[in-house]
């Protein structure tokens, strides 16, 4: 009963979405919009961290359906749906690590954990200092980056505690593996720390310019890739380090009248957003020439703001957050790379960051 219960719900909501996914904004496109329902069935789609306003508002999570009957229904504030109690204040990250999901909540100093199906809480890791990503190591250990202190939190996946800090010289942000080895980013200082995961010991520092931030894994070539966006006194580069040699790097400098940020890579091609263009190249460029004409001009809106963006690693297709003015609910736009045009736009929470997919 209470499946037929949910499929019923489900079907009212869709009749009554025609109505509204045929309204347009700014005359583009449909818009996808909150279900209303906490289905506890989070499978086929993505998650968005909404951050939500820092110190007064609340973090949410938001679950995008992308699959048969159920593609482009929205599910809105899930946590606080599924487990009755609100999820906390500037919801920052989420990864998916051996079948469970951490949710990183940077304000309210912890991480939760859930089940990655229905988003039940299992478990709360806390006394984490201004958290902002996570990152599974082995079935038993993770990395926390922080802000506020210069350090990486070691933390044990049995007990959920902090086991151990690792000791850098700024605050930390994103982070990728590779092998035995964690290339750990951060905002404000002009360096990469690769990490060996066995001993957690900093092997190795590469030097970049301020704001190296973004950095995506390469399989294909075993290598990251590293984003700087640089300072007023010097220019972004793209930058690459390779598992066969940590210890060294190559770099691509870009014109000083750029910004790019939010590197992403899909199907053997690097992808970066800067003023509202998307930008491509291919990994296997061996030159040092980066694109001068964008792949997609004129992302979003007159007014869109972009947060975040990501290729989709399950169709290909672009994704960025839309944060408007930081007040009120944004959207998650999706464009195919094929066509170079967008395909949905769907309603989330305020101040959409992250994006997770299952």
């Amino acid at each position: 009963m209470k499946n037929l219960s949910y499929i019923f719900r489900i079907s009212c909501f869709f009749i009554l979405s025609l109505s509204l996914f045929s309204c347009e904004i700014d005359g583009q496109s449909p818009i996808g919009t909150d279900s209303g329902i906490a289905s506890k069935d989070y499978q086929n789609g993505f998650f968005v961290v909404n951050e939500g306003n820092f110190s007064w508002g609340k973090g949410t999570i938001s679950f995008i359906h992308q699959d048969g009957i159920d593609r482009g229904i929205v599910e809105n504030n899930i946590f606080e749906r599924v487990n009755n109690e609100p999820l906390g204040n500037v919801a920052q990250s989420m990864t998916i690590h051996n079948g469970k999901g951490y949710i990183v909540v940077n304000n309210s100093q912890k991480v939760e954990v859930v089940d990655v199906t229905t988003l039940e809480q299992i478990a709360t890791i806390e006394n984490l200092n201004s958290p902002r990503y996570f990152i599974g190591i082995s079935d038993s250990k993770a990395y926390v980056t922080t802000i506020y202190r210069d350090l990486i939190y070691v933390i044990d996946l049995q007990t959920n505690r902090i086991t151990k800090e690792i000791r850098t010289s700024n605050w930390t942000e994103k982070m990728v593996r590779l092998g035995d080895y964690v290339w750990v980013t951060s905002h404000d200082a002009d360096k990469v720390w690769v990490i060996d995961s066995d001993s957690d010991e900093i092997i190795h520092t590469i030097t970049t310019p301020t704001g190296s931030k973004s950095i995506v894994a390469d399989a294909a070539q075993n290598r990251v890739w590293i984003l700087a966006t640089g300072s007023d006194t010097e220019n972004a580069r793209l930058i690459t380090s390779s598992l066969s040699d940590v210890r060294s790097s190559e770099s691509r400098v870009f014109d000083a009248d750029e910004n790019p940020q939010f590197l992403s890579i899909y199907n053997n091609n690097l992808y970066w957003v800067s003023y509202n263009n998307l930008y491509q190249l291919s990994s296997f460029q061996t030159d040092s020439r980066l694109p001068q004409t964008p792949f997609i001009e004129g992302l979003g809106t007159q007014n869109t703001l972009i947060y975040n963006a990501v290729i989709s690693p399950k169709n290909g297709r672009l994704l960025f957050a839309d944060a408007l003015d930081y007040q009120q609910e944004g959207y998650i736009f999706e464009y195919d790379l094929q066509t170079k045009r967008e395909v949905e736009r769907y309603k989330v929470g305020i101040i959409p960051n992250d994006i997770c997919f299952k």
